[in-house]
């Protein structure tokens, strides 16, 4: 609703991308709330990830980026993935290959939303990283409670960090203004 209320112009067109990511994230939701079922938890797996991927897309854009920029920053989020993926691994069974395609669609939208830098304004970007950042660390503490052990205030961290990671997201998306993009 917030996105719905805040969006400016450009048609449905341009927000499609993120009406679909934030529908699947909601269906998802609604699923993972029996996640103690293995068939809502595989779809709401799935449906978390169709939202990923149209996140995705909506942080891609056709500017060139600098891939010296990108490999640190990768290589320290592809630790982590496999950091956590490491401490799951023996418990993840049936669940193996869903769990790391989710982690690597997380991977893939955390780099588009770090390359947004210098494409769009500041503010945007920061809010942008920022929600996706909290979104990650939200998906890992509910890997590591559905998957291996419960953790302290484990509701309330995945609550409170998907929950903060969607409003940034979209107060991401809604202010964002692109820079222009010269080609000299």
């Amino acid at each position: 609703m917030f996105y719905n209320v805040n969006k400016r112009g450009r048609g449905i067109k341009y927000h499609l991308w993120v009406f679909l990511g934030l529908s699947f994230f909601l269906v998802g939701d609604l699923l993972i709330i029996n996640a103690a079922n293995i068939i809502f938890l595989g779809l709401s797996l799935f449906f978390f990830s169709l939202g990923k991927i149209f996140f995705c897309l909506k942080f891609s854009h056709k500017k060139d980026f600098n891939v010296l920029r990108l490999v640190p920053f990768s290589i320290i989020m592809f630790s982590y993935a496999v950091f956590i993926i490491g401490i799951v691994l023996n418990e993840l069974k049936e669940f193996l290959v869903p769990a790391l395609l989710s982690f690597f669609l997380s991977l893939l939208m955390i780099q588009f939303a770090y390359l947004r830098k210098g494409v769009f304004n500041n503010k945007s970007y920061w809010y942008v990283l920022l929600g996706v950042t909290a979104f990650i660390i939200s998906e890992s503490i509910m890997a590591v409670k559905t998957f291996k052990q419960d953790l302290p205030f484990q509701d309330f961290l995945i609550m409170m960090l998907y929950g903060t990671a969607m409003y940034f997201i979209v107060l991401g998306i809604v202010s964002e203004r692109r820079y222009k993009i010269s080609f000299s």
